[in-house]
């Protein structure tokens, strides 16, 4: 069933980015809802609240601004159902705020400003509602960017940073780094597309973990890591430049009953755009699905890319969703291909640890408006996924980081 419903006709241009952030919470009967506006006054973090009891929406609260369309929002939920949110920067100190009630979306605690030229918040919970929450990190002082590992103990101001990942020099880096609990819920795994530093600016989809709440790292096949890590000390997964494949993007990682780290990213690969599933092995070597040809059976002609996310539910169902990309649109060519009129939302499915896929679209066909910045519902700690929901942005990207849109915030499960 493709339930959808239209949250708000004022999202920017980045209102569901970005895949590596969570912004979908349910938990005891209700499902929290995060995006970003934009309005006259400036950009908005909003969030509703579906009740299950009666399928009916709430009104929209407001719970800060955000500098651009960059700010939008990471949602986690603790085990005592207290909504945490993340928000506003682009090379900026965070802003956090907690639910005053639990499973309540509704009212909020005073702002918290975390760090410094951040950007890209990632957050999750561990087991005694400790926060881990990461951004990148940029300067002006002619040293690499980093991403940071901000922590907050429950009743304690948040840590000082500690760098984690570093670019492989000076200049404009990018990372979507995003996070993901293992089953004992005390490994954190991380993925990442590293992005930046001269020349060149080459991708490395990258993989590490930890066993002691970020404290150290390892990375596939337990070799320890020294950080801030660096692309030629992490495990690789792809590196442009070492293979066919090129112009890498990620999605979300998730981690399956087992324990088995699975990551989505997507490339270019014999001419067109591709996205793979890749599985850690007990080797510690990685096993990818290509996903175009499952796509093909029912888009023959078109491609696939990020943005998208998966998870896996509590009962093992692996959840998957894409960006499709009609001929059309990948003619345009380079980064139009980014937000390009074409792209629609897909989704799949698979009981069978992606040997077969169940596949829909999501999205309503508009070759003259991009459906597109899909963002999967992910665990964070405390939140169940049995069927997740997603959202997407239905307009334009926009023509800066700036502009003031007006795009349809779309919820579908």
């Amino acid at each position: 069933m493709n339930e959808t419903f239209v949250l708000a006709r004022d999202g920017c241009g980045r209102a569901t980015g970005y895949a590596e952030t969570n912004k979908i919470i349910t938990l005891d009967g209700k499902t929290h809802v995060t995006w970003l506006d934009s309005v006259t006054e400036g950009f908005r973090v909003r969030i509703r609240t579906l009740v299950h009891a009666t399928g009916e929406w709430s009104p929209t609260t407001t719970v800060g601004n955000a500098h651009d369309n960059h700010g939008g929002p990471a949602l986690a939920v603790d085990s005592k159902g207290v909504l945490h949110i993340v928000y506003f920067p682009h090379h900026h100190p965070f802003r956090y705020r907690h639910s005053l009630h639990p499973n309540d979306a509704t009212e909020w605690s005073e702002e918290t400003l975390i760090g410094e030229r951040c950007t890209y918040p990632t957050l999750m919970v561990g087991p005694d509602d400790t926060l881990y929450l990461t951004g990148r990190v940029s300067n002006k002082e002619g040293k690499p960017w980093v991403v940071h590992l901000f922590v907050k103990h429950p009743g304690q101001p948040w840590s000082a940073p500690r760098a984690i990942m570093v670019a492989k020099g000076p200049g404009y880096s990018h990372y979507q780094a995003a996070m993901a609990w293992g089953p004992d819920h005390r490994t954190l795994h991380l993925s990442t597309r590293m992005y930046g530093g001269k020349p060149g600016r080459p991708h490395t989809v990258g993989y590490m973990r930890s066993a002691d709440f970020g404290s150290t790292w390892v990375g596939a096949k337990g070799e320890a890591l020294a950080l801030p890590v660096s692309p030629a000390a992490i495990t690789a997964l792809a590196r442009e430049g070492s293979g066919p494949k090129s112009n890498f993007r990620c999605g979300s990682i998730a981690i399956d009953r087992e324990g088995t780290p699975h990551i989505l990213y997507s490339g270019a690969a014999d001419k067109r755009l591709r996205a793979w599933l890749a599985a850690l092995g007990p080797d510690g070597n990685w096993k990818e699905i290509d996903l175009l040809p499952h796509v093909a059976k029912v888009y023959p002609d078109h491609e696939i890319a990020m943005p998208g996310g998966l998870v896996f539910n509590e009962e093992g169902t692996l959840f998957i969703t894409l960006t499709l990309l009609p001929p059309e649109g990948r003619k345009a060519g380079g980064s139009r291909s980014w937000g390009h009129a074409t792209n629609e939302v897909i989704w799949l499915e698979s009981g069978n640890g992606g040997k077969t896929f169940d596949l829909r679209a999501v999205s309503r066909s508009d070759p003259t408006c991009a459906n597109w910045l899909p963002n999967i519902e992910k665990r964070t700690g405390f939140n169940r996924v049995e069927r997740p929901g997603l959202i997407f942005t239905g307009g334009t990207a926009g023509k800066s980081n700036l502009q003031h849109v007006s795009n349809p915030v779309i919820w579908s499960r």
